[in-house]
């Protein structure tokens, strides 16, 4: 089955179909009313109208912190554990972009094996959104990038599947599944902002020097990207002989990023603030020319200090 429809009065029900292909993860809303991605015990967890979640789906390929390898005076040895199998529903158009662009970095010229294997673990159901203030994506609503995309429409949710995963997903849930209608009501919207120039290289944009005086280098808008990976590898040895190396994030706005054995190649703030947004609008090495600001709005309104990117990448200019 390649394509159907869902009413909303069957929604938990498909989800429960969802358990046998893994851990069933969404947007929840915690204690502290913070909407975050986590295990769904109930559909009253699910939170399908959310506008973000604060940390996205990246966390679920690249956690904050993991052992890599352990050693002792027998040798190296890897700490790969197998990760469960996750199905993670509800993920915006956006947050799909960002996916599919971590895949670029590494599944690319050669895969993390880290990475594979939480890649090849994880199913993602998409879903449509409704764009707030701080959004400037320009994805298409419904797309790939998944493995099933809801897409709203009229008294429940139009299906389609984009791979085999999600082909057995609907296949399993085809008793819930009725056939695609010909004409569905969305209540999609388009996302405001026009596309950004990926090829933009800012170089004397007063702007800089603005956002560089107003940054505090305190690295929110960096852990809440979907698409921002910079790693530390660190070290831990134990005096009882051995020990282990472990893998966390880091931040290139960190003046801690760039130092180095006689020095600091990135030592002004500046320096820090041009390179993180370079990299990430107009990017290097094999992925030099592409974009990976995916336009989720998540920078914009993590900043303390209120920089928005979009006044760079589409004026030039401050705006109101």
């Amino acid at each position: 089955m390649e394509k159907g429809f869902l009413k909303d009065a069957l929604l938990s029900d498909f989800l429960e179909t969802l358990r046998p292909f893994g851990e069933l993860h969404g947007p929840t809303v915690n204690e502290q009313g913070v909407t975050a991605f986590a295990p769904i015990v109930s559909t009253s967890d699910l939170c399908l109208d959310h506008q973000r979640t604060q940390i996205p789906p990246k966390k679920y390929l690249l956690p904050f912190r993991e052992k890599i390898l352990f050693y002792d005076d027998a040798g190296y040895r890897t700490a790969a554990t197998e990760p469960p199998d996750i199905v993670l529903f509800g993920v915006h158009p956006c947050d799909l972009a960002g996916i599919a662009y971590l895949d670029l970095v590494f599944l690319g010229l050669e895969d993390d094996p880290a990475y594979a294997r939480r890649r090849s673990a994880l199913t993602l159901i998409g879903i449509s959104c409704r764009p707030d203030d701080f959004c400037f994506c320009t994805e298409p609503v419904r797309g790939g990038r998944c493995d099933l995309f809801f897409s709203t429409a009229e008294r429940g949710f139009e299906i389609s599947a984009f791979s085999k995963r999600g082909r057995e997903i609907l296949d399993a849930a085809s008793p819930l599944i009725l056939p695609s209608p010909a004409e569905a009501d969305h209540r999609d919207l388009p996302c405001p902002i026009p596309p950004q120039d990926p090829q933009l290289r800012f170089s004397d944009n007063p702007l800089w020097e603005d956002f560089a005086e107003r940054c505090v280098s305190c690295g929110a808008c960096s852990v809440c990207c979907p698409t921002c990976y910079c790693f530390d590898v660190r070290e831990y040895p134990s005096l009882a002989g051995g020990g282990y190396r472990l893998r966390e994030w880091d931040n290139c706005l960190f003046v801690t990023h760039g130092e180095v054995a006689g020095g600091n190649f990135r030592a002004s703030r500046l320096e820090r603030f041009r390179y993180r947004f370079l990299h990430k609008y107009c990017g290097f090495s094999p992925l030099e020319g592409i974009s990976s600001c995916v336009g989720c709005g998540r920078c914009r309104q993590a900043c303390p200090v209120d920089i928005d990117l979009r006044e760079l990448i589409v004026t030039g200019e401050i705006l109101p």
